[in-house]
């Protein structure tokens, strides 16, 4: 497998060198360094131009005419890309020497996933942390279960997107595949929700790179994500709702947001959420739920129809 790395820059004079050094010296080199500067006004070109030269047969540097924008100008990189696995990065992290090793391997042992994301360490001036997902509440069984119950959009929905662009990687095909252009949002945003949708998207529990905290960066790291917890006064058919229908019905809402020519009632999703919701009703007693039933149809919630009153 051939590999591309996409990588943006703007003003990252401080930490580019670093970052160049930690992608061009792995166990496996990349065959093509794609680099779109955004209107640098540092030293980040004269850097540039340095490496280009030392390195002409792996890095192309396109400079921007006009600042496109955080957005557009990876949605540029990653498609000036021409091989068949892209990895994205950032301008000021640092790759451990195995990343790109690693992330062949798992596209080599996983045909049927189109993507693949991995932890991350935060750095500082003055401290490491050594895993990004569990700062963020988050456990590496429980991404893994997640994919194999095919729950992660549902998950990334619920608890927040979790996963950076700096820590994915992309069939080249899977851009047609699933007509991923015209960036509506952030590119990790985008890219990991469309194949988390098509249970597309793998993961590999390493922390394989490390995301640099620093006042500069241009699209810093998300918030911490919020702990889960039932309050112990809510009836046993409120926390069912909570914990299993909110988060499928709050996942239908962004899949139509994200992709509004997909028909949503055709996606597991939409199959899931229909079997929630109906364990959920049948919690509660007749009386009770028929008259629920009756107040979602007349306001139009949960997708409940006529017919499901009398077999629900």
């Amino acid at each position: 497998m051939k590999v591309s790395v996409a990588l943006c820059t703007y003003n990252g004079e401080k930490y580019l060198s670093t970052q160049l050094d930690s992608i061009l010296h792995q166990t496996l080199i990349p065959d093509e360094l794609i680099i779109c500067d955004d209107g640098s006004t540092d030293r980040t070109i004269e850097i540039l131009s340095t490496y280009e030269k030392k390195y002409p047969e792996i890095i192309k540097v396109f400079t921007n005419e006009t600042n496109l924008g955080f957005i557009r100008n990876f949605e540029k990189a990653i498609y000036l890309c021409n091989n068949e696995i892209i990895i994205i990065s950032d301008q000021d992290d640092v790759w451990e020497k195995n990343k790109i090793e690693e992330t062949i391997l798992f596209f080599q042992k996983n045909p049927d996933s189109d993507g693949v994301f991995h932890d991350l360490k935060l750095i500082d001036e003055n401290n490491v942390q050594p895993s990004y997902l569990n700062w963020k509440n988050i456990t590496h069984e429980s991404i893994i279960n997640d994919i194999r119950e095919h729950k992660l959009f549902v998950s990334l929905v619920s608890k927040g997107s979790f996963i950076l662009g700096c820590a994915l990687a992309i069939r080249k095909n899977a851009l047609e595949k699933y007509n991923i252009k015209d960036f509506p949002m952030a590119h990790d945003y985008f890219i990991v929700q469309i194949l988390s949708i098509k249970n597309k998207l793998g993961f590999i529990p390493k922390a394989l790179s490390s995301y640099r905290l620093h006042p500069g960066q241009v699209y810093g790291l998300r918030y911490n994500s919020e702990k889960s917890e039932t309050p112990s006064s809510l009836s046993v058919h409120q926390k069912y709702f909570k914990n299993y229908v909110w988060p499928y019905l709050k996942s239908i809402e962004r899949l139509q947001e994200i992709n509004p020519k997909e028909d949503p009632q055709k996606t597991e999703i939409y199959s899931a959420f229909i079997k929630n919701r109906n364990s959920y009703l049948k919690t509660m007693n007749f009386l009770d739920r028929k008259i629920y039933i009756a107040k979602c149809i007349r306001h139009k919630y949960l997708d409940l129809k006529l017919s499901d009153l009398f077999t629900i």
